[in-house]
């Protein structure tokens, strides 16, 4: 017997609401033995009756434009600068200030980054060398004195 996986999200979910448009199982009985949750069931079933099989595809959640995204024409600016003077993200933006170019310090910084234009610190690692002391038999003795209660010959 050969199983078929499902290759995309929309037969997937077809494979679970199937059965329950068809009335052959309860949504109940299938939400039990489903992956998925009781309430993405009863959703999918709603979007099949209302849009078919078409209402089934996932959707994307992705923002189709960025509004806020620097212009590449800034981005190339800042790597430019950056590649003929080696100046840190502050200094990059108090140029790009007196040429009219409002860009935060920040973005400029991470538009460094992004493009590997930064230094990398390696820190120096320290390596300790433990020496062992060599000691002799009988040169470390440990004596516990123990006081008698009372007293002995007048002494403690």
């Amino acid at each position: 017997m050969a199983i078929n996986m499902a290759k995309t999200i929309k037969e997937e979910r077809l494979r679970w609401i199937l059965p329950i448009i068809n009335k052959e199982v309860k949504l109940v009985d299938a939400a039990k033995i489903c992956p998925h949750s009781k309430r993405s069931l009863e959703r999918w079933c709603k979007l099949y009756r209302e849009k078919g099989e078409g209402g089934l595809e996932s959707k994307a959640t992705i923002p189709k434009t960025s509004p806020n995204e620097t212009p590449i024409r800034v981005k190339e600016r800042v790597i430019e600068l950056r590649k003929e003077t080696k100046l840190c993200a502050k200094k990059l933006h108090w140029r790009l200030k007196k040429q009219n170019m409002i860009v935060p310090v920040r973005t400029i910084g991470k538009i460094i980054k992004d493009e590997g234009l930064v230094r990398t610190y390696k820190a120096k690692r320290i390596k300790y060398k433990y020496i062992k002391a060599e000691r002799q038999p009988g040169e470390l003795v440990e004596i516990d004195v123990k006081y008698v209660p009372g007293r002995v010959a007048g002494q403690r």
